[in-house]
This record gives structure tokens, sequence and C-alpha cells, in this order.
């Protein structure tokens, strides 16, 4: 098992996979080689024998006459088949007559080959020479015999060398290739051992730099998902604490006979479990809207009206603050496809949270304005407290408070803008927020618009409300 598990590493495979290549590679550049070798030899052989039985053609030229050979002649050719191992044929002019035979037709040749050369003297054509030998056989030339075994005989030392060489430099680079894949496997192992404050450096080639980058950003995104997590569990004990604590403390007091139990006291703690449901009812909000539990039940409608609803039902809560507040609206229906009591419910939360931090004779504007690109915009500016910089991009995290001081005292876990950009997101639309300390916020929602002829002619022509 333990050397399967060794085989299967990156470093292993890879060296396989180069030396298998490498093999294939020396194998058919061999048998190339061999190819090209042979054909070239076998070029040279029948060149050979041309050239040879030219120089026999020539001796015999300067001294033969027509018809059968001499004595010295004959024995001449008998040298020559001696020498250079063909089979010598001298024909007579008609190249029918055998005039001289060397003797070796019981030779078997795998692939004879024969040259021909024709013998004049004083121009007349006295008879005709054929060489034969066989281009299987290398030891019929020497000097063939010899080039062969030089070229693929004597290179065994140079084989087993590059043999050698080869697999060295298949397990260097084998190991240099998987080197960052090893380094970055390491560093996972310690993060997920706990580590988590450690990020795979990132080196190798592109593919594996792609992975770590994502891997790193997932560490990064779970380091921060769990120090919400325990930030969360911490503000969330502390806001079920209060109440649970304001309500133990007077009912021990009523019990004991120390408070006495009149409508005051009674309504006092009823103010705390109402504060408590209204908590708990915030979380599982909360859990339904980033789990995508709820159903929504889309309707086209006018987004004017829905708008109109709203800040109608919260216009006394502004005039309970003397804030001065104030719907901008257009005259072009606005059909957007939406959940009618999902949005009320968005809009509800953000308006409220502008009245709660708009100081007394302050302002709100809330309207409705359409773009360009095919979206609706309605937003909600106000200049109250204003949010800084460092929590501008932190307001819609889970349970997250700018002011922590000034939500506990009225009952809130900072819950409600994430449960609005859970919502918006699930119609298909963005909020987005801007804000400076001591000058107020700007809330603002798009939703995607659903077209019709007037909506088309007023995004032409309609110059929208500057936010």
């Amino acid at each position: 098992m333990e050397l399967w598990n060794r085989l299967r590493q990156t470093h292993c495979i890879l060296f396989i996979s180069l030396i298998l290549t490498s093999l294939i590679f020396l194998l058919a550049t061999y048998f190339l080689s061999r190819l090209s070798f042979d054909r070239s030899i076998e070029v040279y052989k029948m060149k050979f024998v041309e050239d040879q039985t030219q120089k026999i053609a020539f001796t015999l030229r300067t001294h033969l006459e027509p018809g059968k050979l001499s004595i010295e002649k004959m024995d001449w050719l008998k040298q020559a088949v001696n020498v250079y191992s063909m089979n010598i044929r001298y024909y007579a002019p008609d190249h029918k007559e055998v005039l001289y035979d060397s003797g070796l037709e019981s030779q078997q040749y795998g692939r004879p080959f024969t040259a021909s050369s024709p013998i004049y003297v004083d121009g007349q054509l006295i008879g005709i020479l054929d060489a034969t030998v066989d281009l299987d056989n290398d030891f019929n030339l020497p000097s063939a015999s010899f080039f062969s075994f030089a070229l693929f005989g004597g290179s065994g030392g140079i084989t087993i060398i590059l043999l050698c060489l080869m697999v060295v430099i298949c397990y260097l680079l084998a190991r240099r290739l998987s080197k960052p894949l090893r380094l970055s496997s390491l560093q996972a192992k310690r993060i997920a051992g706990g580590h988590r404050d450690t990020l795979i450096s990132e080196t190798g080639t592109l593919e594996l730099n792609q992975l770590i980058t994502s891997m790193n950003k997932l560490v990064v995104d779970l380091n921060n998902q769990e120090h919400w997590r325990e930030q969360s569990m911490q503000d969330l004990t502390h806001e079920l604490r209060t109440p649970l604590t304001s309500m133990l403390s007077r009912m021990e007091a009523l019990i004991d006979g120390i408070y006495p139990a009149n409508e005051e006291n009674l309504n006092r703690i009823y103010a705390e479990i109402d504060r408590l449901c209204r908590l708990v009812d915030d979380v599982e909000k909360l859990s339904e809207a980033e789990g995508a539990k709820f159903q929504l039940d889309i309707e086209l409608i006018d987004i004017r009206n829905l708008v109109r609803d709203v800040y109608e039902n919260l216009i006394f809560l502004a005039k309970a603050k003397d804030i001065n507040f104030t719907l901008h609206t257009i005259y072009t229906p606005c059909h957007v496809e939406v959940d009618p009591d999902r949005f009320v419910q968005i809009m509800t939360n953000i308006i409220s949270n502008a009245i709660k931090y708009t100081a007394i004779g302050g302002s709100i504007d809330v309207g409705i304005t359409i773009d360009h690109k095919e979206m609706v915009t309605i937003y909600c500016r106000d200049n109250g407290i204003g949010i800084s910089e460092y929590d501008l991009p932190l307001i819609f995290n889970r349970f997250y408070r700018a002011d922590k001081a000034r939500t506990r005292n009225t009952g809130g876990i900072g819950v409600g803008l994430s449960i609005a950009k859970a919502l918006i997101e699930a119609h298909g639309g963005t909020v987005q927020a801007e804000s400076k300390i001591g000058e107020g916020s700007m809330f603002r929602i798009d939703i995607p618009l659903v077209r019709s002829p007037k909506n088309e002619l007023l995004a032409n022509s309609y110059s929208p409300y500057k936010l």
C-alpha cells in the first residue's frame, strides 16, 4: 500500500510518463534512422556494383576480341569474382549467348541486383557484362559491412550513456515540475489542520496559480465567516440575555413582593417579552432570506404605488420627530415584477432606519427614477448622523451595527439591512449605500424594469433625478 501511494505521487507519475515518452521517441528515432540507413546502404551497394562492373568492363575492353574469352581473361574474371563476391556473366552482343559464367548460379539471393555494361571495341559491340549481388547480404561488400557495424554495432556504449542521461533528466524535470504542487499540498494540509492564518504561495504554472488564488480566497472568506460567526454569537447572546435578565429580575421582584403586581410592572415585562420575540423573528427572517427558503409571490405592479403606500404608512413616524419627509415621484408608470409584501418589508426597513438615525428637524427624501439601463431606481436620502468610511462596507453584514450602543436601546440586532439585501437580490436587483459622517446617508435600490411603450418613451426623454 505504501509503495502504491508513493507511485501515485505527482513526481512519480511525471517521471514514469517522461521516461515512457522518451523511450517511445528514441525507439521511433532508431527505427526511422535504421530505415534511412538501410536505404542508404542499398543505394551504396547498387552504385558500388555499377562502378565495379564498369571497371571490369573497361579492363576487358582493352584486350577482348569478338567471340569466346581467352583463358587469361577468364582467369582474371575469376579473380574479380573472388574479390567482389559477384556473379559475373559475359554475354554475346545479343545478350542471350553466355560466353562466360562465374559459376555462382547455385548461390541463393534474397534480393538480387544486376548491373550491366556493354563492351565496345573500335565502336563495335562485342559483348555485354552482367554483375549480380545480393542486396540483403552486407558481407558481399566489405566496405558497406564495416560502415554498418561502425554505425550500429559500435554505438552500444553511447546508447547506454544516452539512456542513463535520459533517466537523470526525466527525474530532475519531474521533481522540478511537481515541486510547486507538492509545496502547495503541504500548505493546504497545514491550513486544513487549523492554521488558517497561512496562505498558499503562488508558484508554478498558470492553471496552478489560478487554483491557488481560488483556494486562498476561500481561506480568507472562511476566516471572515468564522470571525463573523464568533462576533455574531457574542452579539446575539448579549441581545437575548438583556431582555431575559430584565424579565427574570422583574419576575423575582414580583414574587418576592418588592414590586407590586400592577399594570405598569406587567407592561414592562410584556415589553421585554415583545422585544425578545422581535429578536427571534428577525433572526428567523434573516435565515429564510439568506437561505432562499422563502417563496416570492411575484406580481406585475407599478412600483410608484407601492413606494407611496410605504411613505404614507411612515409619515407619522417622521412627523413625530418633526422631520421634513418628502416623496419625489415621476408621472409615467414604472412596472416591475416583485413580491409586494416582501418589497414593502424592504422599503419599510430602509426608510425606518433613515427616520431612526435622523435628528429632530432633519429631512428625508424618497424618490423613484429610471435610467437608460432598463432599471428602476428607488432612493432614500437623509441628512442624519451618517456612517463612517470604516463601517460603510460592512453595514449589510449580518448582526453588524455601526452604533452598537444606540441600536441596543432600540431593540435591533443589526439584521434589518442584511434581510433587505437578501430580498433585493432575490428579486434580481442590487442595493448600494453612500454616506458621510455628519452629512447623512443615501440608499439606492435598482430593480429590473418591465418594458412597455410608455416606459420606452420615458427612458428616451426623461432626465433622471440627480442622486
